[in-house]
C-alpha cells in the first residue's frame, strides 16, 4: 500500500513538473537552403545574370539524395 501511495505521489509531482515546463518549450523549424540563398532570387555579376535554383531531391546511384540550391547563369 505504501508503494502505491508513493507511486501516485511521484506521478503527481512529475505531472506538475512536466505541465509547468511544457509551456516553456520553444521549437523553431526552418526549411530550405537559407545559408546559400544570400542574393535573393537572382543577381547580376560581371555582366551576367545568376538565378537561384532551389534545392530538390534527386536519384544518385539508386538512392535519393538532397541537392542543395545554388545560383546558375540564367
Amino acid at each position: 500500500m505504501k508503494k502505491l501511495v508513493l507511486l501516485i505521489a511521484a506521478l503527481g509531482v512529475m505531472t506538475g513538473l512536466f505541465a509547468s515546463s511544457a509551456s516553456a518549450v520553444i521549437l523553431n523549424v526552418e526549411v530550405g537552403d537559407r545559408p546559400y540563398y544570400v542574393h535573393g532570387g537572382g543577381y547580376w555579376g560581371h555582366g551576367v545574370h545568376y538565378a537561384w535554383v532551389p534545392g530538390h531531391w534527386a536519384w544518385h546511384h539508386h538512392e535519393k539524395v538532397w541537392v542543395h540550391g545554388h545560383y546558375r547563369v540564367a
